[in-house]
Parts: C-alpha cells; sequence; structure tokens
C-alpha cells in the first residue's frame, strides 16, 4: 500500500531514530527513539525519500519507507501505583481501558496516573474541541479500588465520553436493613445450595437497567465503587454499563472472524434458584476479597498470530475453579499438587516393598490426572504474553502456570504498597512457567527503579523551580500558565518511566520500555523482539 501523507502515519520499524537532518548519520543527528507503532504527523516538508513530521512532541525527519498508514496493535501497562491499568488502542482506532489503579482523592495517597497518561496522550488539557474525546471501553476487572477507583476522575473528565463501562457483575452497595445471614457482607443476598457447602452471590448486576437503577436508588452513598460509576452517568446519562461473562464468548464484536479477538474466559456464572426465580449467579470463593479477586474478567486477546492474557486478580481458589471448570474435572490443582508433594516426601521414607509400590503409584496417577487437567487448561489459557494474575503475588497455583506458559509474563506492582509485590517466589514461579529458554519477565515497579539517583530528579528539580517561580509572580496569567505546564509535564512523565508498551502487526511483536537514561544519541527504548517462527507455529524469544 502506497504511503498518503495527508493521513495519520505510523512507524513500521522496530525502532528508529527521528532525524534533526535528513541524512542516515545519527552521530549529533538524534532527535527522538521512536518505536514500532508510533504516531506521525507530516508537516508538509519533503527531501528526495525523507519526510519532515512531528512525533513525540518532536519536529524531525524520518524516511518515508520506514512509515505507513497502517495502525498496529499497541498495548500500554501503565505505572499507575498500586494496581492495574492497561491501555489498549486497536488497529481500528478504538480505545480500550482496562483497570486504572487506585488513583488519588481517597486518602491523599497514590498517583492519578492512568488519568494522567489518558490527559498526555489525547492532550486533553489543551483540547479546545466542543465534542469530547471518546473511550469506546471501561473495562473494570473487579470492584477492588486498587483496579476502579483511578477510573473516578477520568469518569469525571469532562473532556472523556465514556461509551461502554464493562464489569464482573459485583457491585458493593449500602447495608441499610440488610440481614447478616443473607447479605455476603456488603456485595449483596448470599444464597446457599442444597447441600450448604456451596453459596452464590445472588445480587449480582446483569443489565444495563439494573445497574442505572442501583445507581439512580443510592444517589448519595459513601461506597466508592457506586460513586465511581455515578461519575460516569453524571458526565454521560447514556453511558452504557455491560456485564460479561463466559456465556457470551466474546466482547461485542471483537469476534474471531476479524483479526482483533476478545475472548472472555472469566467470570464463570452458574444459574441458581431461589423461589420461583432462577438468575445468573457468581459462586462464594471464599472471603469477600477472595470472591471479588476470584471472579476478575478475564479476557484473552488475541491479533492474528499473538495471544495476550488479561487476567485480572485471579488467585488460587479461582485458578481451581477456572481449572475444574475447563478441565470438566472436579478434582482440583491445588489439591494433586499438595498430594504429590506429600507423596514424595512418604517415598523418601522406610517403606515396605508393598507399602512403596502403592504409594509410587498414587504418585504417578496424581501426576497424570495433574497433566491432563492442566492440559485441558492449558487449550484456552496458554498464551505468548501474560499480564500476570495480582500484581506479582504469591497466591496463584504453580500448575495453572503451566497451563498459560508464556513467553513473557508483565507484572503491574505497586508503589509505597506493603506487599512487597513483585514477590520472589512469585517471580520464580513465573520464570520456572514460562516458554522458551529464557522466559521475559516484565515490571511496572522494576522499569523505574533507582529512579531518585538518575534523570528523573532533573524532572523533579525542573518541577520545584517552577513552584519556586510561581512564589514570585503575581500576574495570574503567568501563575496559571506555569501550573498548565508543571501538570502537562507530569502527565509527560507517566508515559515515560515504568511503562512497558506492546506493539504488533500479528506477525511482529515488540515488548518495550523507557530507559532511565539515554544510553546512546537517539537510544531511549530498553526493546524485546518476538519472533513468530512458522515451522514451529509459535513466537519465540531469541536472546
Amino acid at each position: 500500500m502506497s504511503l498518503n501523507l495527508s493521513l495519520p502515519c505510523f512507524v513500521t520499524e522496530r525502532d528508529v531514530v527521528l532525524r534533526i537532518e535528513p541524512k542516515m548519520s545519527t552521530s549529533k543527528n538524534a532527535i527522538n527513539h521512536l518505536i514500532l507503532g508510533d504516531y506521525a504527523k507530516f508537516l508538509g516538508e519533503e527531501q528526495n525519500e525523507w519526510v519532515k513530521v512531528r512525533s513525540r512532541n518532536d519536529n524531525g525527519w524520518l524516511k518515508k519507507n520506514w512509515l505507513s498508514n497502517e495502525r498496529i496493535l499497541e498495548v500500554n501497562f501503565v505505572d499507575i501505583g498500586q494496581g492495574d491499568g492497561c491501555h489498549i488502542v486497536t488497529p481500528d482506532d478504538e480505545v480500550i481501558l482496562i483497570d486504572a489503579g487506585v488513583g488519588t482523592d481517597f486518602d491523599g495517597k497514590g498517583a492519578d496516573n492512568m488519568a494522567r497518561f489518558i490527559n498526555w496522550r489525547y492532550n486533553l488539557r489543551n483540547r479546545k474541541s466542543p465534542n469530547p474525546f471518546e473511550i469506546d471501553y471501561a473495562v473494570i476487572s473487579h470492584p477492588d479500588l486498587d483496579h476502579y477507583y483511578g477510573f473516578h476522575n477520568i469518569f469525571s473528565n469532562e473532556k472523556l465520553k465514556i461509551k461502554k463501562i464493562c464489569h464482573n457483575g459485583i457491585v458493593e452497595r449500602p447495608l441499610n436493613g440488610a440481614d447478616s445471614k443473607t447479605w455476603f457482607k456488603d456485595l449483596g443476598r448470599q444464597v446457599s445450595s442444597n447441600d450448604k457447602k456451596i453459596s452464590h452471590l445472588w445480587d449480582i448486576i446483569l443489565t444495563n437497567e439494573e445497574m442505572h437503577n442501583l445507581l439512580e436508588e443510592n444517589p448519595t452513598t459513601t461506597k466508592f465503587f457506586i460513586k465511581t460509576l455515578r461519575a460516569a452517568k453524571t458526565n454521560n446519562p447514556k453511558v452504557i454499563y455491560k456485564f460479561l461473562d463466559i456465556s457470551q464468548k466474546y466482547l461485542d464484536h471483537f469476534k474471531p472472524q476479524k483479526d482483533l479477538s476478545l475472548e472472555i474466559l472469566a467470570p464463570i456464572t452458574e444459574k441458581v434458584n431461589l423461589g420461583d426465580e432462577t438468575r445468573d449467579c457468581l459462586i462464594k470463593l471464599g472471603s469477600e476479597g477472595e470472591t471479588k479477586n476470584g471472579h476478575s474478567v478475564v479476557f484473552m486477546l488475541r491479533y492474528k498470530n499473538l495471544k495476550m492474557l488479561l487476567g485480572g486478580d485471579l488467585n488460587t481458589k479461582s485458578q481451581d475453579y477456572i481449572a475444574q471448570y475447563y478441565s470438566q474435572n472436579k478434582t482440583t490443582i491445588s489439591s494433586l499438587e499438595r498430594k504429590i508433594r506429600e507423596t514424595k516426601i512418604k517415598l523418601g521414607g522406610e517403606l515396605s516393598s508393598q507399602k512403596r509400590k502403592d504409594l509410587q503409584q498414587e504418585y504417578e496417577e496424581a501426576i497424570k490426572l495433574l497433566d491432563l487437567i492442566v492440559s485441558k487448561t492449558k487449550n484456552k489459557f496458554q498464551a505468548d504474553i501474560a499480564k500476570a494474575c495480582h500484581h506479582g503475588a504469591s497466591d496463584v497455583l504453580d500448575s495453572f502456570l503451566k497451563a498459560i506458559n508464556p513467553i513473557a509474563t508483565i507484572i503491574s506492582s505497586g508503589d509505597n504498597e506493603s506487599h512487597s509485590h513483585p514477590r520472589p517466589d512469585a517471580l520464580g514461579a513465573y520464570g520456572k512457567s514460562g516458554r522458551g529458554n529464557r522466559p521475559l519477565i516484565f515490571s511496572t515497579e522494576l522499569a523505574r527503579s533507582t529512579y531518585e539517583f538518575s534523570y528523573p530528579i532533573k524532572f523533579y528539580n525542573k518541577l520545584k523551580a517552577m513552584e519556586e517561580q510561581i512564589e514570585t509572580l503575581t500576574d495570574k496569567k503567568k501563575i496559571k500558565n506555569i501550573i498548565k505546564e508543571m501538570e502537562n509535564l507530569k502527565d509527560s512523565n507517566v508515559a515515560k518511566y515504568g511503562m512497558i508498551t506492546v506493539r504488533t502487526n500479528g506477525e511482529r511483536v515488540i515488548i518495550a520500555q523507557k530507559l532511565e537514561e539515554e544510553r546512546s544519541p537517539g537510544q531511549k527504548w530498553d526493546i524485546y523482539d518476538l519472533i513468530w517462527n512458522e515451522k514451529l507455529n509459535e513466537f519465540e524469544y531469541i536472546h
């Protein structure tokens, strides 16, 4: 396809240096370091095979054959502090947000990094258009603060329009007059099955109408999840709230018939009867927190050859439950892992020959059954790239990770949190269960390590100098402009440090993170390539 410079252009190279002058040499001729999929706006000047463009807020020269009008898939894991925050731009230019961290204005802590990233990415602070910028989907994987509360300022931003908010049906609500026997804390009524060992959440929100009604019934509630959802409704009364579960198979039009699909692998609903009524319900997996986390919305994103798993905060209990469902086997992964470990210890002791023979048979049968369950789960969950469950917590099953078996794992972990994410044993498990000789592990936390001793200190010093300048001024307009510049700098900063970006045309994949200091002129990215192997029919990372 020939390049049309009047249309949006995108970098087709793995990475390329934006030049000061239109020539191949980069020594003292580097402005910026661009990567696959970066947007470039033609500025009207051409010199032979070179064109002048604006990209990443800089003007410079690129070769025409380094550009295309075709947008690729872009998935950004933003360092939002504690929690998850994922920004997706599809080849059709649809925008999907999956979680947004805890944000700020709740307890004065944390950072509103997803809102700042969106401000920076779409230049919202300088947006003059009367029409708001549209976000096609905001997905709340589950109702924990570190996943949804960062949406509050996004939903409240008048320069944004959220078209559809997707959720797992669990909504915390006021407990006024609630019967403690029938309510599972604030998640709605708890319905027990006949054997009294299994309970379900009855009051999950299944329709757009149910959600709108719930929000109308609780206009002044202090429940932060409802408060967050109401912010979207206040800003856009026609916003659609969409419940997701496996019965829908795929998110709206993102179906296998197209290059890009989003398959819904969880949550798993079950039909439950209460009196004369039957509803889709979610099983109680444990405590309130375990249940909310365990029923996270899980997507398998497929783009041509690439598979990417986006798994919320799945925990050991939900991984057991999910593996039972997809393997159609009642035995849990955790019980088999435990049996194998305990039997192995027994085999190391003094035993009669018959006892050893019996134990060895039990051991081999347990391994065989576990392998079968993992294999069947793997048919659905194996991915090339996986967002780690629960921020790199230890609350994962080794065998479930083997079912995912990714080449690269990306961990969204927090700052100033008390969990020490990512956990050392979880990192070991991810590496052990990964595919290839050198499985890749990325972490938003580690991507910005020791920043106080490197380049970003200049950023903070610059902000401090601007604050000191404000103190000397009396002109309100000048003060306002400096404050705006400071906010723009902060917005820009979250896109540079700690963010991990995946770019792919479906056949070629790069995973990149910004270097804390420029390696050489025009070298600002640390880039890893996944190469498609036609003979193996899969991606590989080759060191």
